[in-house]
């Protein structure tokens, strides 16, 4: 059985869909296809989520490290998405980009392949809020899209 070895959350405001999780090794964005109808996408130390939304709200992101495959989510996931990691520095973090850390890196493992598992909640929720008038508030809609991603070592 699998054992949870860590985890990090941030509500982050998505950038043209994109809410993005970073290892400490990055240097540059990879070529995610933001045309398919993906809900992640892994590369070389970073992962793209995908929002329902393009911008004006936090999804909450919780990003769990395990030392082998998680067990299996039976949640209520609108979404589920699979891609799988290079992770040069044996760390991820969530950032706005790569520009602010959101948190600070945390240790998933040595430096290898790792699979990434993506489950997505609050999806047809924010979809239907958005453009209503509770959409103007003065305060972000926060925490309503909800991800969680887990990662673990490919052997």
């Amino acid at each position: 059985m699998a054992t949870l070895l860590g985890s990090i959350d941030a509500t982050p405001t998505p950038d043209h869909c994109m809410v993005t999780i970073i290892g400490g090794d990055f240097d540059s964005f990879g070529h995610p296809d933001t045309n398919a109808a993906v809900l992640c996408w892994a590369g070389t130390e970073q992962i793209q989520l995908f929002s329902e939304i393009s911008d004006g709200h936090r999804p909450h992101v919780t990003v769990e490290a395990w030392d082998g495959p998680a067990p299996t989510d039976t949640g209520e996931g609108e979404a589920h998405g699979h891609a799988e990691l290079h992770s040069t520095s044996g760390t991820l973090g969530i950032s706005i980009f790569d520009e602010e850390m959101l948190t600070p890196f945390m240790p998933i493992g040595a430096p290898g392949i790792y699979a990434v598992d993506v489950h997505a909640t609050g999806r047809r929720q924010i979809r239907a809020l958005y453009g209503t008038p509770a959409w103007f508030a003065d305060e972000l809609p926060t925490g309503i899209e909800r991800f969680r991603v887990r990662v673990w070592p490919k052997h």
